[in-house]
């Protein structure tokens, strides 16, 4: 429930954010959501009592994301790229800090299933407000968001198995994000749209393996 509670949400910020060409909407509505989440979870703690650190770097990830229109705003395009590669590299390390410490947990993962789509989210909303690419480029955030609503309508949608193509593809997704801050319009052009593409096959991709589609499928996951 809380899912597509909170993916309405989302899709309400980005509603506002368009409008109003902003995108601290739609970081201040993520913020608000999964600092509530997280709160409400104790996040802080592990399965075990001790404290979460894979969790806390989640946070901190979050915490870069909620501060990305400013620090557009304030870095030069260079120092800007290498930070939304950071935060690839961020995405990686807490999930291998939470295997490696036993802090694995439905709430911890989550959470940075959730900062993923909010960092994608937000990152499109920039490069369209500033101009360098059109509104199409929204569609790679929103997929996530329009799912999410989708699959509480029809389950099956939701149920196709877990594959670590999707990780790898979040990955190609995200450096090609970064590079569409690139200050060479031709390049961020063409960034944004390869990024648009993929992270539109991997969800046309996991829709295709569901149930929908496979009726004698066992178990689900998501991309």
């Amino acid at each position: 429930m809380w899912t597509v509670v909170y993916a309405v949400w989302m899709l309400a910020a980005v509603a506002v954010a368009g409008l109003r060409r902003e995108a601290a909407f739609c970081c201040a509505a993520g913020a608000i959501a999964l600092a509530a989440r997280a709160v409400a979870g104790r996040a802080w703690r592990s399965p075990s009592g001790a404290l979460a650190v894979a969790n806390l770097l989640t946070f901190a990830r979050l915490g870069l994301v909620v501060v990305l229109p400013w620090l557009l705003a304030w870095l030069p395009a260079p120092a800007f790229v290498a930070l939304v590669v950071s935060l690839l590299v961020l995405d990686g390390v807490d999930g291998r800090v939470a295997r490696a410490r036993g802090e694995s947990s439905a709430l911890g993962a989550s959470l940075d299933m959730e900062t993923d789509a909010l960092t994608v989210m937000v990152l499109t909303l920039l490069l369209w407000t500033r101009g360098t690419v059109g509104p199409w480029v929204l569609v790679a955030g929103l997929w996530r968001y329009v799912l999410a609503v989708a699959t509480a309508l029809v389950p099956a949608i939701g149920d196709a198995p877990p594959s670590r193509l999707y990780r790898t593809l979040f990955g190609v997704l995200m450096l090609a994000l970064a590079c569409a801050f690139a200050p060479w319009a031709p390049l961020a052009r063409a960034s944004a749209a390869f990024g648009t593409a993929l992270v539109s096959f991997s969800f046309l991709h996991s829709i295709a393996r569901s149930r929908v589609f496979r009726p004698g499928l066992n178990g689900g996951g998501r991309p």
